[in-house]
C-alpha cells in the first residue's frame, strides 16, 4: 500500500520516473552491439610442406614426423595433429587462448629455418593462419575417378587460373598423386658395383633426357 499511497500523492514524478526507464531502455537496445559471428579467433597455425613425387609413407617418416617433434615444445602449444598424404605433409598446432599469435608466427617461423638440415632437400614448407572470423580460406574438392592425371591437370591448369583472381593471394594444391616413375633397386646389385642412392641420384638429374623425368626420392 505504501508504494500506491506514494504514485497517487506524486502522479508526476512518477510519470517522470516510468519515462526516464523508458528513454533509457530504448537507448539500450539501440546502443546494444549485436554479431551475426561473434569473435571466435581460434588460435592455430599450420605448417604445409611439400615432397614432390614421395609416397604418404616416405612424407610422413621424412618429413611430418621430424616437423612434429621439432615444434611440440613451443610455448603455448595446447594440441597437436598431423596428415601425411602423396607428396604432401600438413601439421595443424592449437594453441591456447589469449596466446600472442604474432609471436608464435615468428616462434614457428624460426623453428622450421632451423629444422631445414633435417628435411630432404626437395621438402618446401610454409607456415598459414587460421582465422575463423576473416573467411579468408576456401577449400575446393575436385574428384574424377576417370582422370588418371587429375593432380596434374589441377596443379597445372587450375591453380594457375584461380591465382589470376585479383583477390587471392595463395593457391596449393593438397592430396591426390601427381604422375611418376618409380625406380625399385636391387641392393646386392647397387653393393656388387659399388653404387649409392647419391650416385644413381646425380645420374638421373644430369641425364639428357627428352622430357620430364620427375623427381628421385
Amino acid at each position: 500500500m505504501g508504494l500506491t499511497r506514494f504514485v497517487l500523492k506524486r502522479p508526476v514524478a512518477t510519470v517522470m520516473a516510468l519515462l526516464c526507464l523508458l528513454v533509457f531502455g530504448i537507448s539500450s537496445v539501440f546502443s546494444a552491439t549485436l554479431e551475426q559471428m561473434p569473435d571466435t579467433d581460434q588460435p592455430m597455425l599450420i605448417v604445409s610442406a611439400s615432397y614432390s613425387g614421395a609416397g604418404p609413407e616416405d612424407v610422413d617418416e621424412l618429413v611430418t614426423q621430424p616437423i612434429e617433434d621439432k615444434v611440440s615444445t613451443l610455448e603455448g602449444v595446447k594440441s597437436m595433429s598431423s596428415s601425411s598424404s602423396e607428396g604432401r605433409s600438413m601439421v595443424m598446432l592449437e594453441y591456447d587462448y589469449g596466446t600472442d599469435m604474432d609471436e608464435a608466427y615468428s616462434d614457428l617461423t624460426q623453428s622450421l629455418d632451423g629444422l631445414d638440415r633435417q628435411l630432404p632437400d626437395d621438402v618446401e614448407t610454409s607456415v598459414m593462419e587460421m582465422n575463423n572470423n576473416a573467411g579468408s580460406t576456401m577449400m575446393l574438392s575436385i574428384s574424377n575417378p576417370a582422370k588418371e592425371d587429375l593432380y596434374d591437370y589441377v596443379d597445372q591448369t587450375v591453380v594457375p587460373l584461380l591465382e589470376q583472381i585479383s583477390s587471392v593471394t595463395d593457391v596449393e594444391a593438397m592430396g591426390g598423386s601427381s604422375e611418376y616413375y618409380r625406380i625399385e633397386l636391387q641392393s646386392d646389385e647397387m653393393a656388387q658395383y659399388g653404387l649409392t642412392m647419391s650416385d644413381i641420384t646425380s645420374a638421373m638429374s644430369s641425364a639428357n633426357l627428352s622430357y620430364p623425368s620427375g623427381d628421385a626420392v
